[in-house]
C-alpha cells in the first residue's frame, strides 16, 4: 500500500473527469432551465402566449441536475455516513470494512442500472409533444447517474488500497468540510 502509482493516477484521472462531467451537467441543466423558462415569462408576458418548449425542459433536465448532484456528492465523500464505528477498528479493520462497502455500492449500482436500460426500453415510446423528444433521455439521467457513482465506488477502492491512511479516502473526510 501507498505510492503513487499507475492504479492510483488512474483512478485520480477518472475522478477529475466523472467530477468535472458531473459538474458541466448540473451547471449547464441549471443554467439551460433557467434562460428557457425565463424566456417562456418574457414571451408570456410580451404576447399572451407561449411557447410551449420551454415547459418541457424541466422534465428532461432536472433528473440530469439531480442525478449530477447525486454523483457530485459522491465525489466530494458528503453522503450520509455513520463513521463512528470506524475510530474502533483500527486502520486495518477500517480499510476492508470501507472497501466491503464500496463494493456493495457497485454491485448496487450497477444493477440499478441495469434495471434503469429495461426501464428505457418501457418509457421509449413516450414522447414530449412540442419538443417531439422520447422519455429516455430523462430516464439515461438515471443510468448516468447510476454508473458515475458505482465509477466512484470503483476509484476509491483504488484510493484505499493505495492510500495509507483509510479515513483519508473521500468517502470520510465529508466532516472536514462541514
Amino acid at each position: 500500500m501507498g505510492g503513487d502509482g499507475l492504479p492510483l493516477r488512474a483512478a485520480t484521472g477518472l475522478d477529475k473527469f466523472i467530477y468535472l462531467a458531473s459538474v458541466v451537467i448540473a451547471l449547464g441543466s441549471l443554467l439551460t432551465m433557467f434562460v428557457a423558462l425565463l424566456l417562456e415569462v418574457v414571451v408570456r408576458y410580451a404576447t399572451n402566449s407561449g411557447l410551449g418548449w420551454p415547459t418541457e425542459l424541466p422534465n428532461l433536465l432536472f433528473p440530469w441536475l439531480v442525478m449530477s448532484g447525486v454523483v457530485l456528492a459522491a465525489q466530494r465523500g458528503q453522503h450520509i455516513a455513520v463513521t463512528a464505528i470506524l475510530h474502533v477498528l483500527g486502520k486495518t479493520g477500517t480499510r476492508i470494512l470501507l472497501i466491503v462497502l464500496q463494493l456493495i455500492l457497485i454491485a448496487v449500482f450497477v444493477y440499478l442500472a441495469e434495471v434503469g436500460l429495461r426501464v428505457i426500453e418501457v418509457t421509449g415510446t413516450e414522447v414530449f409533444p412540442v419538443t417531439r423528444i422520447t422519455a429516455k433521455w430523462a430516464y439515461l439521467s438515471l443510468i448516468a447517474g447510476f454508473i458515475g457513482v458505482a465509477l466512484t465506488a470503483l476509484t476509491t477502492i483504488v484510493q484505499l488500497v493505495c492510500i495509507p491512511e483509510p479515513t483519508a479516502v473521500r468517502a470520510h473526510k465529508a466532516e472536514e468540510d462541514i
